[in-house]
């Protein structure tokens, strides 16, 4: 497609799918939506040439490997972030029935799970772990050891957005390693259970913006504020006083994940540009996305937000692409 759309349907021979060494072949059977593919289509945010196949992640079965993958074979059933990002090959992104990607994208199914829910995983995963560990310097010391870090751990923190799909990883992935760490997350109230369930210890109602910052204030270690602020959904925007509440004698570290919508910050306050881009350069980068399976059929992470299919067959895609934009507290995902 070209930027704004329309989207067309293009038969590509097969055969032109040339395999690097370090790629598979995916038939796919689930394309996972992000808030990032209606960006892109709409604004062009990280396009750097068009006609593009568009789409960030999904899920499929692997029909051929290249020449140095050793730890996929064909019928394996997998799960990654499938390009627009990722990769810089014009026909790359989840947008179609078969997709090449390298092997540091992808997991394999975890055997507790299904495809559907599988395909909801790499972004938000991914997203959380570089927010925490690369651009907040906080240790996950369960995750892979060569993605580790030496950093200071938090007093607190606050999640904004936190039934988006990297709000609920962010949430999991600081319980999991801090079990008495105070996390905050602010939310619609209907997801407050989810939420808690994950590790939240306060959920607070994004919606009544009059009192969201005095509510944050109390429910904080000592009512003395939060040490960091996570905000995955760009929320500072519109919530320009949220920074009111970081607590004075705190590292006053506010992480804004990269949406295309600019967060500004009051002097004083560390502002930090996050988001999974900076995969590419974080030490252990490349091991963040195969660690999920395992993660998973061990218990140590969940499926952060419950999965809704809404289409099936890319003639559809078109149509439900757009509900994205108003989903709360789920992932939508497409079948094919």
């Amino acid at each position: 497609m070209q930027q704004g759309g329309p989207f067309k349907i293009v038969h590509v021979p097969k055969r032109a799918l040339a395999l690097a060494p370090e790629e598979v072949l995916i038939r796919q059977r689930v394309i996972a939506f992000n808030l990032l593919d209606v960006k892109q289509r709409d604004h062009g945010i990280g396009i750097s040439h068009w006609p593009r196949v568009l789409g960030v992640e999904g899920a499929g079965v692997v029909e051929a490997v290249g020449a140095s993958v050793r730890d996929f074979q064909p019928g394996d059933e997998v799960a990654g972030w499938q390009g627009s990002g990722a990769h810089e090959i014009v026909w790359g992104g989840a947008f179609q029935e078969r997709v090449a990607v390298a092997t540091h994208f992808l997991t394999k199914r975890p055997k507790n799970i299904s495809l559907e829910e599988a395909a909801s995983l790499p972004v938000g995963f991914v997203t959380a772990v570089c927010t925490i560990v690369d651009s907040l310097k906080i240790p996950l010391r369960f995750l892979p050891e060569a993605i580790s870090t030496d950093g200071q751990v938090p007093s607190s923190v606050l999640v904004l957005g936190g039934s988006s799909a990297t709000g609920a990883a962010a949430i999991q992935l600081l319980r999991r390693a801090y079990p008495s760490l105070p996390i905050l997350a602010t939310s619609s109230v209907k997801h407050k259970a989810r939420l808690m369930d994950l590790g939240a210890t306060h959920v607070v109602d994004y919606k009544s913006s009059s009192t969201v910052v005095a509510d944050i204030t109390a429910a904080s270690p000592g009512a003395a504020g939060v040490d960091v602020i996570i905000d995955c959904v760009s929320a500072g925007a519109s919530q320009t006083d949220i920074c009111d509440v970081l607590d004075p004698a705190g590292s006053r570290r506010y992480a804004a994940v990269l949406t295309g919508v600019p967060v500004p910050v009051p002097e004083g306050v560390s502002h930090i540009v996050a988001g999974a881009y900076s995969v590419f350069e974080m030490k252990g980068g490349k091991e963040i996305i195969p660690s999920l399976a395992r993660l998973v059929e061990e218990g140590v992470y969940k499926v952060p937000l419950p999965v809704r299919v809404v289409g099936h067959g890319l003639e559809e895609l078109p149509d439900v692409l757009d509900a994205v934009k108003t989903v709360s507290g789920e992932k939508v995902v497409l079948t094919l």
